[in-house]
């Protein structure tokens, strides 16, 4: 994969029982998101799969598939349920390989509490890079182009959330070590038109601006009577070079609807 491609996709893969149980609730999926969107990735799929090789491998190639670069999260620590490193190297054919780099981390960091159980996050498939930042590791591992696929990437990161926002933050400090294409725009429109009334409209904006994701969100709001009134936010999203194009679908909207119906935002904020 070109080390600083404009503009890619992007797909999250969330691992552990705890996130399928409700035990925990997910905070790296939103981190992730929040990242690619800062950046101007598009996040076509974020799944969540239990701590089970078989479960870790068919959704890492089925994401691979589809998209240039896959994020795991969860899964690499020392315990028994932590399997996501071998499921990974099963899954794209190498063996695990003791890590001289990571081992000589993992020491340094446990001193003379260092047991086998620990020395295990060591395990990396074969041909895992470490990218480093303040201190902070990230595994990444690089899959060339073949006879049927472009060359594909994944990075590994841990499931706590505090470790994996860190890495994050880490990643994208790194000169063109991720995708960026400058973020999203993102603009927008309330009318208390019903969206049946609405959709003729904006399906032709729709129609009119394809490189621009519009999105139709109705809320109910209690108003100074204490009666529920709807109001509909209409979103325009577009990335980088199309970022304009956001603006533009939005005055599309709002001069077809004309201006009675088009409501103004508080400086508060409070229809958002």
């Amino acid at each position: 994969m070109d080390r600083e491609p404009s503009v890619t996709s992007a797909a999250v893969l969330l691992i552990g029982n705890e996130l399928l149980s409700g035990k925990i609730r997910d905070q790296n999926g939103h981190e992730l998101a929040k990242m690619m969107r800062r950046r101007g990735i598009r996040l076509v799929e974020m799944c969540t799969v239990e701590d089970d090789f078989g479960a870790i491998g068919e959704a890492l190639l089925r994401l691979l598939a589809r998209v240039p670069l896959v994020f795991t999260s969860g899964g690499v620590g020392p315990t028994h349920d932590d399997v996501t490193m071998e499921a990974i190297a099963r899954a794209i054919g190498r063996p695990l390989r003791r890590d001289p780099e990571m081992e000589r981390t993992l020491r340094a960091h446990f001193g003379e509490r260092i047991t086998e159980a620990a020395l295990k996050m060591a395990d990396l498939p074969e041909g895992t890079a470490l990218t480093a930042a303040r201190g902070w590791p990230v595994m990444r591992i690089d899959l060339p182009a073949g006879a049927q696929a472009s060359a594909r990437r994944i990075y590994v990161l841990p499931g706590i959330p505090e470790l994996c926002r860190a890495k994050i933050e880490a990643l994208e400090k790194i000169p063109g070590e991720l995708p960026d294409a400058g973020g999203w725009a993102l603009e927008t429109l309330h009318t208390e038109m019903d969206e049946s009334d609405l959709a003729a409209s904006l399906n032709v904006v729709v129609a009119d601006y394809p490189d621009v994701e519009i999105g139709s969100y109705p809320r109910w709001l209690s108003g100074d009577d204490g009666r529920l009134r709807c109001v509909v936010r209409v979103t325009f999203e577009a990335i980088g070079e199309h970022a304009g194009r956001a603006g533009d679908a939005r005055d599309a909207l709002a001069r077809a609807l004309g201006d009675a119906a088009v409501l103004a935002v508080p400086a508060d904020g409070a229809l958002l």
